[in-house]
């Protein structure tokens, strides 16, 4: 295993990890248990638009769906109410009826497992940064038994406004680890995505970024946004272990 843990860090600093696409896949298992929930509320779903989630937080996924379909705004708070009750719910069942579906794309994505490993073994304090509820964002890591890596996070429970979680999280951070703090700590922690999102967010708080061309945007796409660092995954250990350490 690689260790750097004689490595000198001159500050504290967070490394904040994007969900989906960035860490696993699961085969679409959010937005079909979050069109059944809407579904089986309102008798519609995503089925007839071009709704795209990448990126996007989960209730702002939801209203670009009332909105599509003309749903009066006074009805959206209580309706969305019900929404998050009901989507935790079927999403574990989706997640478990998938399980062992070969046609179903449920992984966990190359270098990530290896990654968190040394990431954990040199210290790294890591958190999570995702437009999932925390609800739902804990169901799917733990499908992949990967919640133990990250006791602190931003959600979209927290804010919709995907720009808005840095500072949150950031916030958890100074928390859990007060001897940490210092004013430079959002300029010297890191952001990890796959999405033009992702890297905006970073930008918001004043974060680094690395994106990854491991979801649904390539290199290209994601290197007109200048992330500071971009590559296809996360499979080069050596190489992100020594960026993110840095």
């Amino acid at each position: 295993l690689i260790s750097l843990q004689s490595k000198a860090r001159s500050q504290p600093s967070a490394i904040l990890f994007d969900i989906d696409g960035t860490l696993i896949h699961t085969g679409g298992s959010g937005m079909r248990a979050l069109g059944e929930a809407i579904r089986n509320l309102l008798g519609f779903d995503f089925s007839d638009t071009e709704i795209l989630p990448d990126g996007k937080t989960d209730p702002v996924i939801v209203r670009e769906l009332f909105q599509h379909k003309a749903l009066e705004p006074a009805r959206w708070p209580e309706i969305e109410a019900r929404i998050w009750e009901e989507y935790p719910k079927l999403l574990a069942s989706e997640l478990q009826a998938h399980e062992t579906n070969p046609s179903v794309r449920h992984e966990l994505l190359p270098g990530v497992q290896e990654l968190l490993d040394l990431l954990h073994i040199n210290q790294a304090k890591l958190g999570l940064i995702t437009g999932n509820l925390e609800s739902t964002a804990r169901l799917k890591l733990e499908r992949f038994g990967l919640n133990s890596y990250f006791p602190f996070g931003a959600f979209a429970s927290d804010a919709d406004d995907r720009n808005h979680l840095g500072p949150i999280a950031l916030a958890r951070f100074k928390v859990l680890h007060p001897e940490l703090d210092h004013p430079e700590l959002a300029s010297c922690s890191w952001i990890v995505g796959d999405t033009p999102r992702d890297i905006h967010c970073a930008r918001a708080c004043g974060a680094r970024v690395v994106a990854v061309a491991s979801g649904n945007y390539s290199l290209t796409d994601l290197q007109s946004h200048s992330p500071d660092v971009c590559l296809p995954d996360l499979s080069e250990t050596e190489r992100i272990l020594s960026i993110l350490l840095s």
